[in-house]
């Protein structure tokens, strides 16, 4: 009853600090904002109502036909919180997504230092020390940083968990089978959380093994009896999460989104704070140096705490169990500083991690975020130190609020990171079913990760009444390779806008389109040109599609259109190169910007011109390559294949993906395609071409229904 009062106390404690940090002002603030910023909080909270929604309607929950479609998301290669959508799914259906989602940013940091104080009060056997070793864990700058937008990395409480399932295995207080059930249930739950935390907690995990084995000699039996066990429950967990496991190889292991080189710990971000951190701010100018964005760092802990470190050190140095305490915070220290050291943003030597990250599915961890475990560890050494009965109370004291007083949120910084929710009245009203038909696939623009993180939540508001043809950030390629797709964006011209417009529309079976009149960009006005004529109507401007342009390419597909539009690009600057070198003008001042001002690039005109004295527009390149004339275009080389069999006869040399040589069957899919030509080469590819008429593949796709493109 006593171990359960301290508990109870300190989930008050715990609780009232997070309603200090991160609970709203005001009532009316816990629907009407949310914390965070960007796109990822209402990927979260779309994903809160369509786990429920979906087991609901008896579909399958990894496989969502409520985003681009008509071909739907595979989620389980994207972060769906499975697990914590069902749990708050009773919050969700009495106040919806953005109450819950508020509600889960408080409890999260609850729910991870009540389990590290459980860790650590089983550990030191104090209550007062293992009360401050929890809040070292559950309001680290870890999670003061990535509750600004990161949810799924908030659920870290199966961690300490993990631990203290693995001592009372160790120390016998669980039998074989109760171990096995219960670590298996601990990581199945991270695990539907977020698979990041689960791969980099089963790794972290391993290496200590390995310590173990190495420092703790006399309990190498035990260690290799729970290794075993462990095993045994990761078995247990591969056949219960198969199914997902499935779906996230279906279509291959997945790539590495963001390098880990870029989002690792600088080394100066051990010793200054960010401004997530009280005084933070001060030390801004330092922060903003560092490679990545300081919010994907975490490892800073303060003078204070890096004293107690040191002075455990000095007093348990000859303890094995401390030493492994000790050297894990070293190696993930340095696991956390990524493959490349960073000092201040400038590049340094080689790492360790480089050959981890070098590991399939491992290497989608970001380094950076390491730092979580930092905090562990470094909770648990608190609390031992604190809890040394050799300690004065006084001493101790002082101890811990010299390591706290450097690890205070900033609050005003905190506060300020929230989101003013935004819900057209069309939607809020339920006007939107006078319009749209349940299921129909609708077009929301414009599409950028401001609007997306909005468009979803609108989504989720009506119910998944309606089916949105674009979705998240992170788009399947079929929908990357269709060219209106960067139009969608800053609404720029791409080349026969019209045609890749009805194109789209009528692929994908879109209904309508909806233009949110709170930022329209330039889309009313190209819509108009359109001939789409608009409805403005509860806070938006409503399209509807007209039947003859969703059945005029009705067989029309992104290949199709890739290939029109690089002909047409490519085409373009193909012919202005050319002209440029036969007005004899100086190769080393060839770039887009430069035939765009002399009106060579006539057949691409844009709403966006060219950027001065670079090489890239977009997707483009052109420029001097070592007296050579570089011609280069992005894109899938199945969409390019073309070019290099209209112009490759003309080219000194073919390169793809940049810098390598075109082979005859290339590994990569995506990349530069670069021809280097000659100004002889030049002037014979451009009699391929013409301003009006860049390439024979340059034809009309407006099938009117036929089976396919006519030549």
């Amino acid at each position: 009853m006593r171990w359960r009062g301290g508990a109870l106390f300190a989930l008050v404690v715990y609780s009232a600090l997070s309603l200090i940090y991160f609970g709203p002002s005001k009532p009316s603030q816990f629907w009407e904002e949310y914390r965070g910023l960007g796109a990822d909080p209402t990927i979260h909270m779309w994903a809160m109502s369509w786990w429920p929604y979906a087991l609901a309607h008896h579909l399958n929950p990894l496989l969502t036909p409520t985003i681009f479609a008509p071909g739907g998301y595979n989620l389980a290669r994207a972060v769906s919180l499975p697990a914590p959508s069902l749990v708050i799914y009773p919050i969700t259906r009495l106040f919806g997504p953005v109450v819950a989602y508020n509600l889960l940013c408080i409890l999260c940091p609850i729910a991870a230092a009540l389990s590290a104080f459980v860790l650590c009060r089983h550990i030191c056997q104090k209550f007062g020390p293992a009360l401050f070793g929890g809040y070292i864990f559950g309001f680290s700058q870890y999670v003061l940083s990535q509750i600004g937008a990161h949810l799924f990395l908030l659920f870290i409480f199966p961690v300490p968990l993990a631990v203290y399932l693995v001592l009372l295995r160790i120390e016998d207080k669980l039998t074989r089978t109760s171990f096995i059930a219960a670590f298996s249930a601990v990581m199945i739950f991270e695990f539907l959380c977020s698979t990041e935390l689960f791969a980099t907690c089963t790794l972290f995990g391993l290496v200590m093994l390995a310590l173990a084995l190495v420092l703790l000699a006399e309990d190498r039996g035990r260690i290799i009896k729970l290794s075993i066990e462990l095993s045994v429950a990761y078995t247990l967990m591969i056949i219960l999460l198969s199914p997902y496991l499935y779906q996230v190889l279906v279509d291959g292991v997945p790539q590495v989104l963001n390098p880990p080189e870029a989002y690792s710990n600088d080394a100066l971000a051990l010793l200054v704070p960010t401004p997530v951190l009280l005084g933070g701010s001060r030390f801004a100018w330092l922060s903003w140096q560092f490679r990545d964005v300081w919010t994907e760092m975490a490892g800073y802990m303060g003078p204070g705490l890096w004293l107690v470190i040191a002075l455990f050190a000095r007093k348990h140095r000859a303890s094995k169990s401390c030493s492994l305490l000790l050297w894990s915070l070293v190696i993930i220290g340095v696991a956390s500083l990524g493959p490349k050291l960073h000092i201040a943003g400038r590049t340094g030597i080689y790492l360790p991690w480089l050959i981890v990250a070098k590991l399939p599915l491992i290497n989608l961890a970001l380094p950076g975020r390491f730092g979580m475990y930092l905090f562990l560890v470094a909770g648990v050494i608190l609390a031992i130190y604190l809890g040394d009965g050799e300690l004065a109370t006084w001493r101790g004291g002082l101890m811990a609020a010299a390591a706290l007083i450097f690890m205070m949120p900033d609050l005003a910084f905190i506060r300020a990171e929230t989101t003013t929710v935004h819900i057209p009245g069309f939607f809020r009203s339920g006007e939107y079913k006078r319009y749209i038909g349940r299921g129909d696939i609708v077009l929301i623009l414009p599409d950028t990760i401001t609007s997306t993180s909005q468009v979803l939540l609108w989504q989720a508001q009506t119910g998944f009444y309606f089916r949105n043809a674009t979705g998240f950030y992170l788009p399947p390629e079929d929908y990357q390779r269709w060219p209106i797709t960067a139009s969608f964006v800053d609404a720029h011209r791409i080349p026969d806008f019209v045609e890749q417009l009805d194109a789209f529309l009528a692929a994908h079976q879109v209904k309508a389109i909806i233009v949110d009149a709170s930022a329209p960009k330039g889309w009313p006005a190209m819509l108009s040109a359109a001939g789409l004529i608009p409805i403005a109507t509860g806070g938006i401007f409503f399209y509807k599609v007209p039947a003859s342009v969703l059945a005029s390419f009705a067989h029309t597909n992104a290949h199709q259109m890739a290939e029109k539009e690089a002909a047409i690009s490519f085409g373009a600057l193909v012919y202005a190169a050319s002209q440029y070198v036969a007005r004899g003008l100086p190769l080393g001042k060839l770039d887009p910007a430069e035939t765009y001002r002399l009106r060579l690039l006539t057949a691409l005109q844009s709403d966006s011109p060219p950027p001065e004295e670079s090489n890239w527009w977009e997707n483009l390149w052109l420029g001097s390559w070592g007296g050579l004339i570089g011609v280069g275009i992005s894109g899938h080389y199945e969409d390019l294949q073309f070019l290099v069999n209209e112009y490759g006869s003309e080219a000194a040399k073919i390169l793809f993906p940049y810098p390598h040589e075109l082979g005859k069957h290339p590994r990569v899919t995506e990349g530069q395609l670069l021809f280097l030509f000659t100004q002889k080469g030049i002037r014979q590819a451009a009699r391929r071409t013409a301003p009006s008429l860049p390439s024979r593949r340059a034809f009309s796709l407006r099938t009117r229904g036929s089976a396919g493109p006519s030549a």
